[in-house]
């Protein structure tokens, strides 16, 4: 989908997955057995006299930044937009939510770890251990970012969401969703 023809369609509090290619992008997909990589949240926003359009996102060495989605593009990121179309998720009331996080660090190693463990051996032999799950909610990665957007707007699953133990590849599956298209850049185009 061209992206400057779809751009203004494009709402705050749809999301964004991404198709990675750089190598822990990479490495993400085989672990998650997934072709998406990283979701954000679009963002509408007001910069002086022009608005913009970013992508919300919890981001390994940033933490949770708020990025033009029109250099997502312009680097070559490979982009899914995804509409929220469940009724009950307010986007007010979870944009909010998630502007309030922004400037938060990413999660630590351990919380990492702990969810996507090499082979799913440590999440295991956590779980054999009764250790729990330890999420420090002033730390973010990028899935568990996107799913608790989606519960604080509202979003009531059909089962048990653990936004700590959610890959994006889990979250392009959320009934909640659907899926618009890849977007593409032509020459010119800016958020």
């Amino acid at each position: 989908m061209d992206y400057a023809h779809v751009r203004s369609e494009i709402a705050t509090g749809d999301l964004l997955l991404f198709r990675g290619r750089h190598p822990i992008s990479r490495v993400i997909q085989w672990r998650t057995k997934s072709v998406f990589s990283h979701v954000g949240i679009a963002v509408w926003v007001q910069i002086e006299n022009t608005k913009r359009l970013g992508v919300l996102e919890a981001k390994e060495g940033w933490g949770v930044r708020l990025y033009p989605l029109s250099q997502c593009l312009e680097i070559g990121d490979h982009v899914d937009w995804f509409r929220v179309v469940d009724s009950s998720i307010d986007s007010t009331v979870a944009a909010g939510w998630a502007m309030e996080q922004w400037g938060k660090q990413y999660a630590s190693l351990w919380q990492f770890i702990r969810s996507f463990g090499l082979f799913g051996l440590s999440k295991r032999l956590l779980d054999a251990l009764r250790i729990p799950t330890k999420v420090d909610h002033d730390r973010w990665f990028c899935s568990c970012f996107a799913a608790q957007f989606l519960l604080a707007g509202g979003w009531h699953p059909d089962e048990d969401v653990d936004p700590s133990l959610t890959p994006p590849g889990d979250v392009a599956l959320f009934p909640c969703l659907h899926r618009r298209g890849v977007l593409t850049l032509e020459t010119g185009t800016h958020s």
